[in-house]
């Protein structure tokens, strides 16, 4: 796909894509261990212009010393604004985040206006609406995908899985982050999505990571990762951690995630050699199994 992110085919995966299967509500597990979270960052706001008439409500935690920008997908029916936790942390490590709040989010204005299948398509457009953004704002930075449950999904799309909509990845897409994933949505996910995602990956899930009525068996979160080419893939797996993780670490699993997730930033989106070689070196604490491939 040009740089140019030609809209004339966004419309086509939206037309495409409100014929597939409706999407689950992946609503937030029940709270569990929850840790303090470090100093929150204040987002501010940019209202972008999608093709479709919508207006783009775009969360940016601006980083002081900005090394890169992360692209961040919430998870369906949620919000940015919930994983201020972790994106905190990235915009600590020099990292930039933007957000835009999908249709889908019960935080959205205009959440009743759609059904969950406009979800998929509308996303699509939002993230390509948001990646054009950047690429006139923060010129010369590179771009990091990331996201939670369904927004993980989306997150892959950007960087080269390959859905009923078609293919959609941006080569300025240096790496993902995928909190827990969509599961293999039927009519949504083929036995090939992943076969092109060349793209670095880093999935975290864990035992107990399900949807009911959509993710019934936790494996189904590791389809990005075994399914993909081998090579810069990396999966951790917590035991007894649910949907939520991403949200509810304690203390000793969220300073995991944060040192991966930083590490995942520097060495793929900035090329640290440093940080690819704590990533080689990553040694799986009690309750923690980590796969590289």
């Amino acid at each position: 796909m040009s740089h140019r992110h030609p809209f004339a085919r966004l419309a086509l995966a939206l037309a495409l894509a409100l014929a597939v299967t409706p999407v689950a509500a992946f609503a937030a597990s029940p709270a569990g261990r929850v840790a303090e979270a470090p100093a929150a960052v204040v987002a501010g706001h940019v209202d972008l212009a999608a093709p479709d008439g919508r207006t783009i409500d775009l969360s940016v935690w601006q980083a002081a010393d900005e090394r890169g920008v992360v692209v961040f997908s919430h998870g369906f029916n949620g919000s940015p604004a919930a994983y201020g936790r972790i994106l905190s942390a990235w915009v600590a490590d020099g990292f930039t985040v933007v957000a835009p709040l999908h249709v889908d989010s019960l935080r959205h204005p205009d959440h009743d206006r759609y059904d969950s299948r406009a979800a998929f398509s509308t996303r699509l457009v939002d993230l390509a609406v948001t990646r054009r953004y950047l690429r006139a704002t923060h010129a010369g930075k590179p771009i990091i995908a990331a996201g939670h449950s369904f927004g993980s999904l989306m997150s892959l799309i950007e960087a080269g899985a390959v859905t009923v909509a078609g293919p959609l990845g941006d080569p300025d897409v240096k790496a993902v982050i995928a909190f827990s994933s969509a599961g293999d949505l039927p009519g949504v996910i083929r036995p090939d999505t992943y076969a092109g995602l060349h793209t670095p990956t880093l999935m975290i899930t864990g035992d107990e990571d399900l949807v009911e009525g959509y993710v019934t068996d936790w494996h189904a979160h590791r389809s990005p990762f075994d399914r993909s080419p081998a090579g810069d893939k990396m999966l951790l797996v917590f035991a007894g951690a649910d949907h939520s993780l991403v949200r509810n670490a304690d203390a000793a699993d969220f300073d995991l995630i944060v040192r991966t997730t930083t590490d995942w930033l520097e060495a793929y989106g900035l090329g640290d050699p440093a940080a690819r070689a704590r990533l080689d070196d990553l040694t799986a604490p009690d309750g923690v199994t980590v796969e590289s491939r």
